[in-house]
């Protein structure tokens, strides 16, 4: 799942529309983890970066993907109580 995918998703259940449906926490812990992988990913592929262009780009996605799963996180965190 590509990372737009992935923030897509998870912004759906983030956004107040989303709220109003039924608590789904294992599927937003689901996106969580695949955000948190992702992320991995990205820093061992910025590491290994020569180019600067593309160095440029994974830290962009890098970024991207880092605020959406502080943002995840956040939400989830806020969830805890109905999630049991």
């Amino acid at each position: 799942m590509n990372i737009n995918k992935l923030v897509e998703t998870l912004n759906d259940y983030l956004t107040a529309a989303g709220r109003k449906k039924r608590v789904q926490c294992s599927r937003i812990d689901e996106l969580l983890e695949k955000l948190e992988k992702k992320k991995i990913k990205l820093k061992n592929k910025l590491q290994h970066e020569s180019d600067n262009t593309k160095r440029k780009r994974l830290k962009t996605n890098l970024k991207i993907v880092s605020l959406q799963l502080k943002k995840g996180n956040k939400r989830r965190d806020e969830l805890k109580e109905k999630c049991k």
